[in-house]
């Protein structure tokens, strides 16, 4: 008897429908758009030389290009959370992919930078849709413990997966085409999907009873939009008067709007989500995790050109390991699931200790050995980010899949967002100061300023320099970008190191709480955990032991 069974006989009800065949090919449907987004993300990086070439945007309209989408995927998220309930999971995928297929179309035909800016905005909005409405999809179709949890992890790796072939898809597209054609793939990708998903997909379950609070929409837009934005600007720029003064709005926007959903008759985001422990816990280790990792990409890849002298290409040859090992392991997230959190722990240990490795080994190791390293801390932490993910979700009522979702995306996008803005500051200050410490007095004390504002900026103040000034200034900048590095992944060690802990200590609260909701209410431990959720409990009133199932 499967796991599943054993529970569903054990509280007395049928065994959960196992999906089939038709419904495994509607998970197709579910997925291509996450797909099709993530690919985007990273072919744009690499289409934005040939965009600059034609369209000649200032360079606040290029910082907008690239940026508009995330922004308002961000800030939109939790209004298309709820519009899951009201609209419908399948009628809001559909609908979304058919407007991110007609943004792609002006995006690929722009003409000007300001056309391709909001067709970014465009499809920066319909993305938003993407997650929460897949998700509700999946949790619906997919009622057996153990097929739920392959789906789950088949959908999270749609979006690794598309980040590492994005690099290689674009490469390709760019070589042989103009770089509209990044866009243009997507139109007929969306029409396949749109004609598709109605004999594929689960029939729309609306309820258009749910009402959609309109000063909620516009406060919960305006707080994140303004958060996300502070910060992003903050790791570009440093702690400057007009990113700070956005974020600081952007708390009090937030506020408000949290206030708002307390008295509001209809609000946006149901707030008794936040009343279950597990769900509060498991977002604080969401942004957490997302608050350690997010900067060390950016340093690594810092790293790599500045230090060492790779090309753009060379360097991402570096990071592919890393980016398919990511896919692989979020894939086989059901595997480590099954194992309990026993397994959790030693793959957080190890990739804790080898990010340790990895920030002693820098200065001597070969890129291949980069490679490697960085490919080991992906495999291991990808499964557990992904599980991560997946017992947010789970721990809201099946209805509230939508507004869980939103809200767990933009933890992690807070998180990686908070990440580069604080803690990537503070390998900036680690630079400046071992690069002051490091370079010789005979150089110009305004080119070590200027060396020292940036990370990347040594090499180019450098050229203006007599050679041995130039040398002895490449060398203290080298230095500093390499020990900020090493920070770097101590700091990420860490937090892994940390999060081992948290799940033993997770483990033993959680057997003591099951203990006592055992004595209270005759259920076995677990008895509602091993599933998807079924019914409106929240996650304190079924609790469920960590990466158990799945």
């Amino acid at each position: 008897m499967s796991t599943a069974e054993t529970t569903a006989a054990r509280d007395g009800g049928e065994a959960p429908v196992r999906a089939t065949a038709r419904q495994w090919v509607g998970l197709i449907i579910m997925v291509i758009p996450l797909f099709m987004l993530a690919t985007d993300v990273t072919a744009l990086y690499l289409a934005m030389p040939a965009i600059t070439a034609d369209l000649a945007p200032a360079g606040s309209q290029s910082l907008w290009i690239l940026h508009i989408g995330e922004f308002l995927t961000a800030a939109t998220m939790i209004t298309f959370g709820l519009l899951t309930q009201r609209v419908g999971p399948r009628r809001l995928l559909l609908g979304a992919v058919a407007a991110y297929g007609l943004a792609s179309l002006v995006a690929a035909f722009a003409g000007e930078a300001e056309t391709l800016i909001g067709a970014r905005a465009a499809l920066g909005i319909a993305a938003a849709a993407f997650t929460p409405a897949g998700l509700v999809l999946i949790r619906t179709t997919f009622r057996d413990e153990r097929q739920y949890g392959v789906a789950f992890a088949l959908f999270m790796a749609a979006f690794a997966g598309g980040m590492a072939a994005g690099p290689a898809v674009g490469g390709f597209i760019l070589e042989h085409f103009w770089w509209g054609a990044v866009f243009l793939i997507n139109v007929p990708i969306a029409g396949v999907l749109v004609l598709s998903g109605p004999f594929l997909l689960p029939r729309n379950h609306a309820d258009p009873t749910v009402r959609l609070d309109v000063a909620s929409v516009a406060l919960s837009v305006a707080a994140v939009l303004a958060l996300v934005y502070g910060m992003q600007e903050m790791a570009d720029a440093g702690p400057a008067p007009a990113p700070m003064l956005s974020a600081a709005a952007g708390l009090v926007l937030l506020a408000l709007f949290i206030r708002r959903q307390r008295r509001a008759a209809h609000p946006l985001l149901d707030l008794a989500l936040f009343r279950s422990w597990t769900f509060r816990t498991l977002i604080l280790v969401l942004f957490l995790l997302c608050l350690g990792a997010g900067f060390v990409d950016m340093l690594m890849a810092q790293h790599l050109q500045v230090v060492r002298g790779l090309s753009p290409w060379d360097a991402g040859l570096v990071l592919l390991g890393p980016a398919v090992a990511g896919t692989v392991g979020t894939a086989a997230t059901p595997l480590v699931a099954r194992r309990g959190p026993g397994l959790a722990v030693v793959l957080l240990l190890v990739a804790g200790l080898v990010g340790v490795v990895l920030a002693v080994r820098l200065p001597a190791a070969s890129a291949p050995e980069v490679a490697v390293l960085l490919t080991v801390i992906a495999l291991l932490v990808s499964p557990l980010m992904t599980l991560l993910s997946q017992r947010i979700i789970g721990a809201a009522p099946l209805e509230k899949t939508g507004p869980a979702t939103a809200v767990q995306e933009i933890s992690a996008s807070l998180g990686g967002a908070s990440s580069i803005a604080v803690l990537g500051s503070g390998a900036l200050w680690v630079h400046r100061g071992v690069l002051r410490q490091e370079v010789s007095s005979d150089v110009e004390l305004s080119a070590v300023d200027a060396a020292a504002e940036t990370f990347g900026a040594g090499p180019a103040v450098a050229a203006t320099l007599p050679a041995a000034e130039a040398e002895a200034l490449t060398q203290a900048a080298d230095v500093g970008l390499t020990v900020a590095t090493q920070a770097g992944y101590v700091v990420f060690g860490a937090v892994l190191l940390l999060g081992a802990a948290g799940v033993l200590l997770w483990g033993r609260l959680m057997r003591g709480d099951h203990v006592d909701r055992r004595v209270d209410d005759g259920l076995g431990a677990g008895a509602e955990a091993s599933r998807p959720a079924q019914d409106g409990r929240l996650a304190e009133d079924a609790p469920e032991p960590p990466f158990r199932g799945g």
